[in-house]
């Protein structure tokens, strides 16, 4: 009896547990959009896209099977593809009780339709009928030309990621004067706004960044203490980043055992100082890692290079096994000393003198072939053979 009484407990607490349990279902059709065998995946944004997954499926016969546990109601997360069949934008998908139904309208997770009973995702698909489903498809497939196609060079690269932001604006413009117009964010509204902000810099018109700016101010002081507020007033208010020439920003950073350490710890050392600002998630940041490689390798003795993550803990611990040198943060993804060095979009490098001073930085990496590299080093030989030259 007594057993008898402990297996009854047993199970009330698990199907009490079950009753409980955050759970959910996404059912989808892809209508021909995407073939077969394409796998899709789930994950949780971590500071700069989806992080790494928390559970996928293969397409076959044309449908998909997802399901998991949220980690509250709603829960926001991201449908994404991998692989060139998919377009590279993400469906965000507000995730509650009830079984989500995704119907494939393109080769674009981001223009799927989505049908369930949360008001929150009502408000998604308001801002991306704003945005515009070709404006998403155009950009979309740019993003996967860069991603893909062999024969671009980093100047053609350079070249189709300014149409790509060109051809994006008027929609984040369309769907930032909507905001403006609305007494008091949402959650959903504050995820729009950081989407939009990012737009911030290629805003010409003093009267788009008078709207971001007065959409801001209407934030409470919950939400600009957010990740994503800080963000929008990093758009917004951007600090004036350092440019070559001007001496390098120190910063207090921590590796992954939690030891803390500044920049300027690294300087005086007679090398230079090549910051890289990365993530696991970001496809030119992991092909960058056999460049750097190569890169310290030539020259150990001149040159140290400090990579500064600006995702989630997770992928900051995934993505440096492979690393040879330091690997550290600031625990505030682009908010921090990624913002105070103008950092919107990464692979980003910097190149620091030993005296401090600012010699170079990048923006991105050509999948396929970059002349980082290549200018590191006619930066950091000539200049160093110069300077151990007899008197």
């Amino acid at each position: 009896m007594k057993y008898q009484r402990v297996w009854l407990l047993f199970l009330f607490c698990l199907s009490f547990w079950n009753m409980n349990a955050q759970h959910f279902v996404i059912e989808g059709q892809t209508n021909g959009y995407i073939p077969d065998g394409s796998i899709l995946y789930l994950g949780y944004w971590n500071g700069m896209g989806p992080t790494f997954c928390f559970t996928s499926d293969v397409v076959r016969n044309g449908t998909f099977h997802l399901e998991g546990e949220r980690k509250k109601t709603p829960d926001l997360i991201y449908l994404y593809g991998t692989e060139k069949a998919i377009g590279t934008l993400g469906l965000r998908l507000w995730v509650g009780d009830d079984t989500i139904r995704i119907s494939a309208n393109s080769e674009v997770p981001e223009t799927w339709i989505v049908k369930n009973n949360m008001p929150q995702q009502s408000e998604e698909d308001l801002y991306r009928q704003l945005k515009g489903k070709d404006n998403m498809v155009m950009t979309s497939r740019m993003n996967s030309r860069q991603l893909w196609d062999k024969s671009l060079s980093p100047d053609s690269i350079r070249i189709l990621s300014s149409q790509m932001i060109q051809n994006d604006l008027p929609g984040q413009i369309r769907i930032l004067d909507n905001l403006h117009e609305q007494p008091q964010l949402t959650d959903v509204g504050l995820v729009w706004l950081f989407l939009t902000s990012a737009y911030a810099s290629w805003m010409t018109s003093p009267e788009h960044l008078r709207t971001g700016k007065e959409t801001y101010a209407k934030l409470t002081g919950k939400q600009k203490q957010t990740y994503y507020g800080k963000l929008i007033k990093s758009c917004f208010y951007p600090n004036k980043a350092p440019e070559r020439g001007d001496q390098y920003i120190d910063a207090e950073l921590t590796d992954l055992e939690g030891n803390s350490c500044k920049l300027s710890d690294y300087l005086n050392k007679n090398k230079y100082i090549l910051l890289d600002f990365w993530d696991q998630y970001c496809a030119p940041c992991v092909k960058s890692v056999s460049g750097l490689k190569e890169l310290v390798s030539s020259c150990p003795d001149k040159l140290a290079i400090i990579s500064i993550n600006v995702g989630s803990r997770e992928s900051w611990e995934k993505g440096s096994r492979d690393f040879l040198w330091d690997n550290l943060s600031d625990g505030q993804g682009l908010a921090g000393i990624a913002a105070r060095y103008g950092v919107k979009s990464i692979p980003f490098f910097i190149l620091i003198a030993p005296n401090g001073r600012i010699e170079e930085c990048w923006k991105g990496y050509a999948i396929h072939r970059s002349y980082m590299e290549e200018e590191t080093m006619e930066i950091i030989l000539p200049n160093s053979l110069l300077t151990e030259a007899p008197e």
